[in-house]
């Protein structure tokens, strides 16, 4: 539904206010591709190329056993007849590239288009309480292809349909330009992995840009497309199942700040006009959802806007290094904390713009970007995917699901109202190494819920996050971290965590009197541990070398146990420490 078709009634959040969420999933590696999602894809070979099209045992966008274009690739095939190509391509612009004939990568692709997302699959999605899909486009999916661009259209034919599958099974969709001429960011899901990360690419690097100048060439033609893309989307009658239209997904946190806000001010003219004036618009907060605490679009005209943030845990070595009970206290501290820390204006909730998360999955420990390289190496040289059939423990499953229920949860902020909801990413992916990416397999067993009705808070059904943390088995053996942790690693990746919840495990938190959960201050019983150590431990020190003057000397062992001991005591006060 459009933001319009809210229903205000009877408090199911506690305000008055009768509130519904999107709870969602993304159709990702679809129709932008990515190696982790589809590895198999990916991993081209001489007869790829030339158009002799063979598929691996258990591809997941393979033709049917009994279509005629299927025919099986071997591990022989890729010793014989059909080597690996000389470089395996890394993305989509890569990937298309490595054909000489379009026409030949248009049939290809097409193949991925008809075979990887199913009828079943939204069936599913819609059985188990999915309210919204959202699917990446790529920039080139309308037929805007520059000359020096090996992209190719096709895809828009299979997005036709999975609009009609949604239309028929009620869910809404909320699609997403991902991609931009010149690339948004330089990771590999804008279409063109660069050198680095960086918003160079599109808004060309121009830092002194005033509002009302002409934009760099790919911005501008970035809102051409959006233009063409929403036209098309009124034109063939969509708009009864397309809500919501994302104008650019992860601008890097360099983009020009001006450039950007002037950009999505036209992107979000173009999408009103095309699509309707209660369309939902979300925009990407460049990783910082601080900075937008400014009144950007905090006016009544910009109901239905939102801003949008993806949050992961399994990116940064410091993250990944967290045991169950931190990873779950880190959703409910941090991650919450940018849940509501936007967006205001003079301090106040805007009436425009609110918060969308359209971006986050239940991995946590285990790093995408340092296992692909040695996936599609297996590939090539075993002709079976690194882990295809991997299974998760009980334990492991027991907590994924209650990572998810916290994000969940967390997410859908019901006490201040600032968030709208969340997309899980993403539906499936191929063979096991990346399980916790898989939605769908989640279903299956048993680690992702079915959700609620969806004027129902989840925490309604799941408890608060909080509780949550004490339902978690704090157990390290759940843990498996990949790559290895290291000093170096852990110091350097990402921002240090000094939140007094997370470094206790949850320890410091009480409940009060009313059974609100609070962070515990200070008290007498941590002033006895003081004193303990102050007062109790010298003591015992004076006893024991007293002793040891009466009965000659023995050894110092003792002594430095008990000093062990207290430095254990001392340790232990200084996690009971909150300032939160």
């Amino acid at each position: 539904m459009s933001y319009s078709s809210d229903r205000v009634a009877a408090s199911n959040t506690g305000t008055g206010v009768k509130k519904t969420w999107i709870r969602g999933v993304n159709i990702g590696g679809w129709q932008v591709l990515e190696r982790y999602i589809t590895p198999y894809f990916f991993a081209l070979t001489k007869c790829h190329i030339e158009g002799d099209f063979r598929f691996y045992q258990g591809q997941i966008d393979a033709p049917p056993l009994d279509d005629p274009l299927y025919r099986p690739l071997t591990l022989d095939d890729l010793k014989g007849p059909c080597p690996p190509v000389d470089d395996l391509p890394v993305d989509e612009w890569t990937l298309t590239a490595a054909f000489r004939d379009k026409q030949l990568v248009k049939k290809y692709l097409e193949i991925h288009y008809e075979n990887f997302v199913k009828r079943e699959n939204i069936a599913s999605l819609k059985k188990n309480g999915v309210t919204h899909v959202r699917v990446p486009l790529g920039h080139w999916i309308r037929g805007d292809i520059a000359n020096d661009e090996p992209y190719v259209d096709g895809g828009w034919p299979y997005f036709q349909r999975l609009v009609e599958w949604c239309r028929e099974e009620g869910l809404e969709i909320w699609p997403d330009l991902h991609t931009a001429p010149g690339s948004q960011n330089g990771f590999d899901n804008s279409g063109h992995l660069g050198q680095n990360m960086t918003c160079s690419g599109w808004d060309g690097g121009v830092s002194n840009w005033e509002s009302g100048s002409d934009f760099p060439p790919n911005v501008e033609r970035t809102l051409r497309i959006i233009d063409e893309i929403t036209a098309a989307i009124s034109n063939d009658n969509m708009n009864d199942v397309v809500t919501g239209f994302g104008v650019l997904n992860e601008p890097f946190s360099d983009c020009n700040v001006n450039i950007l806000r002037s950009f999505y001010n036209r992107a979000f003219d173009i999408v009103r006009k095309n699509l309707g004036n209660t369309t939902n618009v979300y925009i990407g907060d460049m990783f910082d959802s601080g900075r937008w605490n400014d009144g950007f679009w905090a006016g009544p005209e910009y109901k239905g806007t939102f801003l949008d943030s993806h949050i992961y845990q399994s990116f940064e070595a410091r993250t990944r290094h967290l045991s169950p009970r931190q990873h779950i206290a880190l959703v409910c501290q941090r991650d919450h904390r940018d849940v509501v820390g936007c967006c205001y204006d003079n301090g106040r909730p805007t009436v425009g713009i609110k918060r969308i998360f359209s971006e986050w999955s239940a991995s946590f420990d285990q790093s995408v970007g340092d296992q692909v390289p040695s996936l599609m190496e297996g590939i090539l040289n075993n002709g079976v995917a690194e882990k295809f059939d991997r299974q998760l423990s009980p334990d492991r499953k027991r907590f994924l699901r209650n990572f998810v229920e916290a994000q969940m949860v967390s997410y859908e902020a019901v006490d201040v109202h600032e968030s709208s909801g969340w997309f899980f990413w993403n539906f499936k992916v191929e063979g096991g190494i990346f399980a916790e990416w898989d939605f769908l397999r989640g279903l299956k067993e048993g680690w992702i819920p079915v959700l609620p009705e969806r004027n129902i808070p989840s925490e309604r059904v799941f408890g608060s996050c909080y509780d949550i943390i004490f339902e978690t088995n704090d157990d390290w053996k759940i843990i498996d971290e990949i790559p290895n942790p290291s000093d170096n690693t852990i110091s350097e990746q990402g921002s240090s965590i000094d939140d007094d919840v997370v470094l206790s495990h949850g320890k410091n938190l009480r409940k009060n009197s009313q059974g609100h959960w609070v962070v515990k201050r200070v008290t007498s019983y941590d002033h006895r541990l003081f004193w303990f150590v102050a007062i109790v431990a010298p003591l015992a020190l004076y006893w024991i070398k007293r002793k040891r003057l009466r009965e000659g000397y023995k050894s110092i062992k003792d002594e430095f146990e008990l000093r062990k001991e207290l430095h254990h005591v001392d340790t232990a006060i200084g996690s009971l420490s909150s300032d939160e």
